[in-house]
């Protein structure tokens, strides 16, 4: 049912009580596939940061990082259910798919495009870990001026924008 997006609170439920059980595998799954698919039409700050990639001429496998994404999201899940023993709410659970999206895309990513769109420095080194990072940290953004700033603040650059201000 899960699939169908039905009975998703009863499978978070279910993940936080057995998670860590192997059985519960499959509903994890289930459940990030569903979570990944959300994304698209639910979680503004994946929207946001997609459209910002595509708006740098960035050429990503989505579909492709969709799946990768997938056996991460479900370890998550279920990881998730074997901490705390808390509750996980479905905004939480979207807002993980959503950076677990960020990071499958990063790889396939060129910072320089993005940044240079955002115009922000890029730094003169920046592993692709750093990069995951700061994606992965730019979907708590509801605008493109967001995405910019939490860049700003992940990767410690300036914005070329305040540069030119600088030298007035």
């Amino acid at each position: 049912m899960v699939e169908n997006g039905k009975q998703i609170a009863a499978g978070l439920r279910h993940l936080d009580s057995h998670g860590a059980d192997q059985s519960s595998r499959k509903l994890a799954e289930a459940m990030a596939y569903f979570l990944v698919e959300r994304a698209e039409s639910r979680h503004a700050g994946w929207r946001v940061v997609r459209q910002v990639i595509v708006d740098s001429a960035a050429d990503a496998p989505w579909e492709r990082c969709a799946r990768r994404a997938v056996p991460l999201i479900a370890d998550d899940l279920q990881a998730a259910g074997a901490g705390e023993g808390g509750r996980t709410p479905l905004h939480r659970a979207q807002h993980l798919a959503a950076r677990r999206r960020a990071e499958a895309i990063a790889p396939f990513v060129e910072p320089s495009l993005v940044l240079k769109d955002l115009k922000l420095e890029s730094p003169k080194w920046l592993s692709d870990e750093q990069w995951a990072e700061g994606l992965m940290a730019a979907v708590k953004a509801r605008s493109r001026e967001g995405v910019s700033r939490a860049l700003q603040e992940a990767l410690g650059v300036r914005s070329t924008a305040e540069d030119w201000r600088d030298e007035r």
